[in-house]
């Protein structure tokens, strides 16, 4: 296996090595499978989310904000029922009202930064981590470390904390400092770099412009940034980087040009080979048109295991998408050795947060 169980991010005991190991060898295939993907909750019952964590047996889950008390029980109930502990995440952009309906909203990150006080932008962090804390949660999609770069982006815009490189490295480190003091982990997104493209990637996969010693002297140094301290997981984009994409395979041709959340070339080469991740890669939501439009959803699934992403966000059809990893593993396009690797990684963060 190609993961570090004792290095960066995860700096595992002797006794947290053991666990990971010894759960997966315990797992059957269908296990494994569960463990990859991330859905989104649906029906907060206490028996709907029963039956569904006994039927997918799913890695992490994610409820859009809920009142607390209903958000609590709901957690409550999907980590008693479930056989590995699950990842339970939010967007934890603004405050902790991106789980709960009635937590505090702090500011969004262009409003902290506004400030020009890096303080605000730990306290955004710290109170966004401790109301997820307090209802459960431990998994933020937060620090949003995108570059306001193109003030028409529709995506990034105010959730950036700007367009000075410097301060989106300085803010972002202070807000991932005050929710990991809160034992939220944190998906630094959205790789390899929104705001620089004024289209969505709801609607169509979108485009990283930059040349490779631009992208460098940019998002290579927030991401390296954020990888030298500690984030446990990054989350991958429907973004396409050509200059990165043709400079680490220069036998691909611009037809055959990927989104990252399907390329290999930008998470295996790029965020693997060249910063040195070792954590967990998550796709960004896979329901979006940006990751949809590249190819068959049946294909895309694999592909984008394949490519080095450990862990798929939310589905179209979950029994689909399930059954595209069954059919892909079992009939070896998928390997096993690369399954029991993206399931490594996942249980080695889960047992670095405890």
């Amino acid at each position: 296996l190609m993961v570090r169980l004792t290095e960066k991010p995860f700096f595992l005991s002797d006794d947290q090595i053991s666990w990971v190991e010894n759960t997966l060898s315990e797992m059957t295939v269908e296990e494994k499978i569960g463990q990859i993907f991330c859905p989104i909750a649906g029906n907060p019952e206490d028996q709907a989310l029963t039956e569904f964590v006994q039927k997918y047996q799913p890695g992490g889950m994610m409820f859009r904000p809920m009142p607390a008390k209903a958000i609590r029980q709901a957690h409550g109930v999907l980590q008693n029922e479930s056989k590995i502990p699950l990842l339970l995440a939010a967007n934890l952009e603004a405050g902790g009202n991106g789980i709960c309906s009635d937590g505090t909203y702090y500011g969004r990150p262009m409003g902290v930064a506004a400030t020009a006080d890096e303080q605000e932008a730990y306290r955004l962090g710290f109170v966004s981590g401790r109301e997820a804390q307090a209802v459960g949660c431990n998994w933020a999609f937060s620090p949003i470390v995108d570059i306001d770069m193109n003030f028409k982006n529709p995506i990034t815009n105010v959730r950036t904390f700007g367009s000075d490189v410097d301060r989106v490295i300085d803010f972002s480190l202070q807000q991932m400092k005050g929710l990991h003091e809160n034992g939220i982990a944190t998906a630094v997104k959205h790789f390899p770099g929104d705001g620089v493209d004024e289209r969505d990637q709801h609607l169509v996969s979108t485009v990283n412009s930059l040349s490779v010693p631009e992208w460098d002297e940019s998002y290579g140094k927030v991401y390296q940034a954020m990888i030298e301290e500690g984030a446990l997981s990054v989350m991958i984009g429907h973004i396409l980087q050509p200059a990165y994409s043709k400079a680490l395979n220069p036998a691909l041709e611009d037809k055959d040009i990927l989104p990252a959340s399907l390329s290999t070339e930008l998470v295996n080469g790029l965020l693997r080979e060249r910063l040195g991740f070792n954590g967990v890669a998550v796709t960004d939501a896979t329901p979006m048109i940006g990751y949809n439009a590249a190819m068959s959803r049946k294909k895309a699934i694999p592909t984008t295991i394949n490519a080095g992403c450990d862990m798929i966000l939310f589905n179209k059809n979950i029994d689909e998408d399930y059954q595209a990893m069954r059919d892909a593993v079992s009939c070896g396009e998928v390997s096993v050795e690369r399954l029991d690797e993206a399931v490594t990684r996942i249980l080695a963060m889960k047992a670095s947060m405890g």
